[in-house]
């Protein structure tokens, strides 16, 4: 694997820029497990095994930011769960400091963690946890789609050259890694609550018509907002009902 040019990072963090890997956020573990510190990245300019939620492929070809942020013990156990859209909201100011201030407003977040422009999604983002002997390793996997971006059925895709707005992968990481910074600290030194509430303001589909795809079931619905832990409430005729995970499509896309 050899490395690239030098990326920029924030004070506390570092970053290794890898011509090729099988997945930024695999390495970003076994990077963990060789003594890695917390506030690591892990950035390449393609994947050959990257892969999305539930065991998706995620093409990885070069031109578009494929990354990973290795966190160590980020906090207590019972928040974990917000982090999701703590990293989304991280994304969504990159991105929108990509893009001038007209076309921000084109810019919304789909729960959990997806961020669209003009409805159609513009990143991916993974979180995935496991326990060490160092403690809980967690790492967020974030690909932004800035020069190309995958034909997939389930939903529209789009990228920042097809937006009108072409940002260079090693650009857009500097961007991603002050904004991710910033929202780790407010996250790690205050309550959920504000980062909640800039989330909602934020958010695409509220008061809308949603179905959220479960492993074994599917449920249609009214998006009615958020928990206090960052859930996802949905009513509908049985009541209201507060949805951990799944897939959310929108009736009209």
């Amino acid at each position: 694997m050899s490395e690239g040019p030098e990326l920029v990072c924030p004070a506390g963090y570092a970053a290794v820029h890898l011509d090729a890997v099988g997945s930024t956020n695999a390495e970003a573990f076994e990077r963990a497990r060789q003594g890695a510190s917390s506030g690591l990245w892990v950035v390449a300019r393609r994947q050959t095994a990257g892969r999305g939620r539930r065991g998706r492929v995620w093409a990885s070809d070069p031109g578009n930011l494929y990354s990973s942020l290795l966190l160590l013990d980020p906090i207590e156990e019972a928040r974990l769960g917000e982090l999701p859209l703590v990293v989304a909201l991280a994304v969504h100011d990159a991105l929108a400091a990509a893009l001038p201030p007209f076309a921000r407003g084109d810019l919304t977040i789909k729960w959990p963690n997806d961020v669209l422009y003009a409805g159609a999604k513009l990143c991916g983002i993974l979180i995935e946890a496991a326990s060490t002997p160092r403690g809980r390793v967690v790492v967020a996997g974030i690909g932004v789609n800035c020069g190309h971006h995958p034909d997939v059925a389930l939903y529209r895709a789009t990228d920042l050259a097809e937006a009108g707005y072409p940002t260079e992968p090693e650009a857009m990481f500097t961007l991603l890694a002050a904004a991710m910074a910033r929202r780790l600290a407010e996250w790690q030194t205050g309550d959920f609550a504000p980062l909640r509430e800039a989330w909602l303001a934020r958010a695409r589909g509220i008061g809308e018509a949603i179905t959220v795809r479960l492993p074994t079931r599917e449920i249609t619905g009214v998006f009615s907002g958020l928990d206090g832990e960052g859930r996802l409430l949905l009513r509908h005729d049985g009541g209201l009902e507060v949805i951990s995970a799944g897939d959310v499509f929108f009736a009209r896309t």
